[in-house]
């Protein structure tokens, strides 16, 4: 019977394909069996290669006819069973999609399609001056899609971020073969009333196939050193890891091997010279050369005091390639040693770092299994992995049985299943222990929306999402549910393996100094946040206003000022509670700063202007004060001030102040290029002599403002959202018709826009809005919403209402 459905499934795929490819011969299917968890195995009943994204659509459409799977498939190098026809049915190779069609410079985006692979991006930009951050091990071969699908990472995203810090918009294809665009260059919500591509990253291949993206790029850094040290004991180690997080130098990348992967790696052909008894960790700093040379002895003093044995440092490209690849070699060794082995992806609190990894080697040698840990240390990404061999009776029951048990502890931590590898099919078995059941309800709502059959990528995710063959009542291929983990089988998803229910697991207050996180209400003000700076030394900056409730501001702009260098509320915002419409109250994200558990609800709900219900408690990610603060005003015409930003944009200088924003009022004579900055004392001069130099190259006078460390203008009126090139001229062009105060958000691409004069009271930073002003606002709204549409913008207002969901949304 297998041969005559899989006769029938070739002939009516042929007729959709006519310039691509279908493989189904097994010696064809094998190579598509397991992505880069090589001992589970799952055989498709076809694999098709479409030729281009119109051929995409029609295998979309007619999988879904044939009631059979479908499974998206990039490169295959996923670590956690993801892009594998668990169900059987069709796998869908993207290979053709592989251009990169634009990139913008000036507007720091770039438009690829699907399969374009990370590194090849990274040298097509390199002429261009900008790079892509996100930098998983598998670089050479992996391709963006999957980066997407997955919320890669990487070791330099402890500063830069993951893949959802990145994504502006994307193109994605639903099983009806319809095609949506969310986002777009702009990196807004577009046409839609929500942002759904906040939904879309992460989502494994579980909602919709990915064609093509925008991604937002940053200016290359102009100099890099790194650091090689090693430590006799992970109490040293662990000093110098919490000292560098917390460092001016905000290092991009902060790595450790322990002594098992130490010895592993000076055991084979690829050693370099270590000892074989130490913990490993690379780190890197990078920046303008004259700013990050000052700072590159420091960063060595910091390890050394921390009770480093060695520290080599260099800022030599072959000598740094040198320093790295002790760390870069490993995990191709793990394959080479052992026929399998099994890495997890664990994030937890780094207070808890030396539990962990003592229950690592605890339950490995237990089992008589050969285990080493080499992970992201400054965001406790832990990536212990376990070598075995699946051929050996009990071994692969073994090795899920310890996950098990570590997945457990991880959890009872404040840590999360996963951040970065994605859950796959590898972790649906403990995805109880990090969702309540009204949690639980909210995360099965999004594949209900868009593939409510769970035709797309069945049993990824979460166990329930089966997929069940309409026609004959039944799921598909039985046969295969055999191989899928044991949560495929729990009659109840939220429920744990002896059958009690996880609770809501609400986030209690708490402030964590060493991984520089709080939780806190989410009506606290600047006030309150300040409590932190004073008394140890931390700080939110991503505020607008110094007196209104934190949630308030939330709801007002997803950007403030310092979003030029930490990003939008919502890559700050870390998890919260959450009220429903009914009044029930969820947990949402995490306490972690890095999580691909499950899909982004928390980006999605933050900004959806109380729709879905309301923030009770935040978690925020806070950053270290440094020291000394100050706002720069560089003071000159339009056409200089202009130029002055654009100057600055174009360099990674811009990485370094906490806002750079240039300010129109209609009422003023000159325009004012704005630069709040926050560092050491030692290191205030080089920015002083920057700016200095900014300012006379382009004419404009420059003054210093000590008593402000930020800009706070009050929450804005209106906020547009549009591209990086477009909004100088966007900005000014509505101060100037609508005689108002409009400040521009360079690098993010937003406009704030204030009506009226201030208020003669502090409470609220309000201003007297004048009447008429709704008018104005909806003339401004009528004016310029087509144009930001087109590019992926959005607009919004805390004076106009929301406008209504039409079409497919209003289903959605």
């Amino acid at each position: 019977g297998g041969t005559v459905i899989q006769e029938n499934l070739t002939k009516l795929l042929q007729r959709s394909i006519r310039r691509g490819r279908v493989l189904t011969s097994p010696a064809q299917l094998a190579g598509y069996d397991a992505d880069g968890l090589g001992y589970k195995t799952f055989r498709p009943d076809a694999v098709v290669i479409p030729a281009d994204a119109d051929e995409l659509v029609q295998v979309l459409r007619a999988s879904r006819e044939m009631n059979v799977p479908v499974t998206i498939r990039g490169a295959g190098t996923s670590l956690s069973g993801g892009p594998v026809a668990a169900q059987g049915g069709i796998v869908v190779h993207t290979s053709s999609l592989k251009n990169v069609r634009t990139i913008s410079r000036e507007g720091f985006w770039c438009e690829v399609e699907s399969s374009v692979v990370l590194n090849q991006l990274d040298a097509t930009l390199l002429p261009h001056g900008v790079f892509y951050p996100p930098d998983p091990s598998s670089g050479p071969v992996c391709t963006l899609g999957g980066n997407v699908a997955m919320n890669a990472g990487g070791a330099h995203c402890f500063r830069y971020g993951v893949t959802s810090n990145y994504v502006l918009g994307l193109e994605a294809v639903m099983l009806d073969g319809s095609v949506h665009r969310f986002g777009g260059p702009a990196g807004g919500r577009g046409d839609w009333r929500e942002d759904w591509k906040r939904l879309m990253v992460g989502s494994e291949g579980t909602l919709a196939a990915f064609t093509r993206f925008w991604l937002r790029l940053l200016p290359r850094p102009e100099k890099v050193w790194t650091y090689r040290a090693t430590f006799a004991d992970l109490q040293s180690a662990e000093k110098a890891i919490q000292a560098l997080a917390v460092h001016a130098a905000f290092p991009v990348a902060i790595e450790l091997m322990d002594p098992r992967c130490v010895a592993m790696v000076e055991n084979s052909p690829m050693a370099v010279g270590l000892p074989k008894d130490v913990f490993l960790l690379v780190t890197e700093i990078d920046g303008p050369a004259v700013l990050v040379d000052v700072r590159a002895k420091a960063v060595a003093a910091l390890m050394n005091d921390a009770g480093a044995l060695s520290v080599e440092y260099s800022d030599d490209e072959a000598k740094r390639q040198g320093l790295w690849k002790a760390r870069k070699v490993a995990g191709g060794l793990m394959g080479q040693i052992s026929p399998d082995f099994l890495v997890q992806d664990a994030v937890i609190p780094k207070r808890a770092l030396a539990e962990l990894l003592q229950l690592v080697y605890d339950e490995a040698d237990a089992a008589g299994f050969a285990a080493v840990n080499v992970f992201h240390a400054g965001d406790g990404n832990l990536h212990p992995n376990f070598m075995f061999d699946s051929r050996n009776p009990g071994e692969l029951e073994k090795v899920e049985a310890i996950s098990k048990r570590l997945m457990q502890r991880v959890v009872a931590v404040g840590g999360t299943l996963s951040g970065e590898h994605g859950i796959g099919n590898d972790k649906t078995a403990y995805m109880p222990l990090v969702f309540g059941e009204q949690a639980l309800k909210l995360q099965l709502a999004v594949p209900k929306l868009f593939n409510p059959r769970h035709q797309m990528n069945p049993l990824k995710v979460f166990s329930s999402r089966r997929f069940v063959d309409t026609a004959r009542g039944a799921a598909s291929d039985p046969r295969s549910l055999k191989q899928v983990d044991g949560a495929a089988n729990h009659k109840d998803e939220g429920k744990l393996n002896n059958g009690t229910t996880v609770g809501p697991r609400l986030f209690e207050p708490f402030f964590d100094p060493i991984d520089g996180t709080m939780c806190g209400p989410a009506t606290m003000t600047s006030a309150d946040l300040e409590t932190l700076r004073t008394s140890h030394g931390f700080r939110f900056p991503l505020l607008l206003d110094p007196h209104m409730p934190l949630c308030e501001q939330v709801a007002a702009s997803g950007f403030a000022p310092a979003s030029s260098r930490f990003g939008p509320f919502c890559d700050n915002i870390m998890g919260m509670n959450w009220k429903l419409p009914d009044g029930r109250v969820v947990r949402i994200g995490e306490r972690v700063v890095k999580s691909t558990t499950g899909y982004d609800l928390l980006r999605f709900l933050l900004h959806s202007s109380g729709r879905f219900g309301t923030p009770v408690d935040f978690v925020l990610r806070l950053r270290p004060d440094c020291g000394k603060s100050g706002v720069f005003s560089l003071v000159g015409t339009y056409d200089d001030v202009s130029k002055a930003a654009s100057a600055l944009l174009a360099t990674c200088w811009m990485h370094w102040f906490d806002s750079v924003d240039v300010v129109f009022d209609a009422k003023a004579e000159a325009c004012q290029l704005r630069i709040a900055l926050n560092c050491p004392a030692y290191e205030w001069t080089v920015y002083d002599e920057f700016l200095s130099s900014l300012a006379q190259r382009h004419h404009l006078s420059l003054t210093l403002d000590p008593a402000n460390s930020s800009s706070l203008d009050g929450c804005p009126d209106f906020v547009l959202k549009t591209s990086p090139d477009r909004v100088l001229k966007t900005t000014r062009d509505i101060a100037s018709e609508f005689g108002m105060r409009c400040i521009a958000l360079c690098y993010n691409g937003v406009v704030h826009g204030y009506l009226g004069q201030p208020a003669e009271t502090e409470s609220d930073s309000s201003r007297i809005v004048t009447p008429g002003a709704n008018e104005v606002l909806t003339c401004i709204i009528q004016k310029y919403a087509k144009s930001l549409h087109d590019i992926g913008g959005d607009w919004q207002s805390r004076h106009l209402p929301v406008i209504p969901a039409a079409g497919i949304e209003a289903e959605w």
